[in-house]
């Protein structure tokens, strides 16, 4: 299972001599990822250029300089050369992780792919199977689904990079055990990410007056009629994906060349920037790095996806409260 050796001059379409079967199901898996991000930039472009839409037609750009970024990464593939799981030990929450520039750069881009071709083949199934529903109850389980593909899309890319090339376990992403009083830090560091971001919100909406508040509108259209529905995609699949993405996976790059200070808010400013939303940049930043912070000291994921629940449990359920208004 491991791969100590590959044959620079091996053909992308079948293994190299000594490359580990894992290795080759990556290297194929980001060769065709590229192809397909050049096929969904022709969609997406002409689809925003068809409806005057900025999102569409910067996703469009995205996709136009992932694919070939994808398949250069496939083809440099070729060159690896992997460490042997006996040299590494993964329990020791000290050792650098075994991803690279490469890894990270490759990530986004492939995640997109494997989020929208997720997509286009669950998303559709939903909508014939919910077409009797209510119109409330249809959006919801839209909303999750949607959810689910674009976590799911960026989990399952994680796997290759992390996983089947770099042959990574969910110990050395973070899944690991730690000490019990992180449960008590855990709470108190919930409730300063909460209060803080509180007050950078307010301060970001005299800083943007005229940024719309898209994240307070988009779950409120969703989820106004499915509270349940609504805590699990933000106090469960959130929390489990976000701290895999950004804290694990982006964090523990980082963290590889940079010291804590650096990789605390490098990594925290990833976490803000990727959810798009102006108004919710300075209170995410504050978030990701308390995030960081408490990954970096218990060594485990675990706490932090707690913080991150309860940090969003009290937000979505007043963002949903039938007196609250965006």
């Amino acid at each position: 299972m491991t791969q100590t050796h590959t044959d620079l001059a091996a053909p992308a379409g079948r293994p190299g001599a000594g490359e580990s079967g894992r290795h080759y199901v990556a290297r194929v898996a980001i060769l065709i990822e590229g192809p397909l991000a050049l096929l969904l930039s022709f969609d997406l472009l002409q689809r925003g250029a068809a409806a005057h839409d900025a999102g569409l037609l910067a996703a469009g750009a995205f996709a136009v300089v992932g694919g070939p970024t994808l398949i250069a990464g496939g083809l440099r593939m070729r060159r690896d050369v992997e460490q042997p799981r006996t040299e590494r030990s993964s329990g020791d929450a000290g050792r650098p992780v075994p991803w690279d520039w490469s890894d990270f750069i490759l990530f986004w881009p492939g995640a997109f792919v494997a989020a929208a071709v997720l997509g286009g083949v669950v998303v559709p199934s939903v909508h014939s199977l919910d077409a009797s529903a209510g119109a409330d109850t249809r959006n919801a389980v839209e909303a999750v689904v949607q959810q689910a593909t674009y976590y799911g899309g960026a989990l399952i890319h994680l796997y290759v990079l992390a996983g089947l090339r770099r042959g990574a376990t969910l110990e050395e992403l973070g899944w690991r055990g730690f000490r019990w009083w992180w449960v008590l830090i855990a709470l108190v560091a919930a409730a300063a990410a909460y209060f803080g971001a509180a007050f950078l919100e307010q301060a970001s909406v005299h800083l943007f007056p005229s940024a719309p508040q898209t994240q307070c509108i988009a779950v409120r259209r969703d989820y106004s009629h499915s509270v349940a529905l609504a805590v699990v995609v933000v106090c469960v699949f959130a929390p489990l994906a976000e701290e895999s993405i950004f804290r694990g996976f982006v964090y523990g790059y980082v963290r590889r060349w940079a010291p804590i200070p650096v990789a605390v808010l490098v990594s925290g400013a990833v976490f803000s920037a990727l959810h798009f939303e102006l108004l919710l940049l300075l209170p995410l930043l504050a978030v990701g790095c308390i995030l960081a912070l408490v990954f970096q000291g218990s060594r485990s994921l675990w706490p932090g996806a707690l913080v991150h629940a309860l940090f969003n449990l009290p937000n979505v359920l007043i963002l949903l409260s039938p007196t609250f208004s965006c």
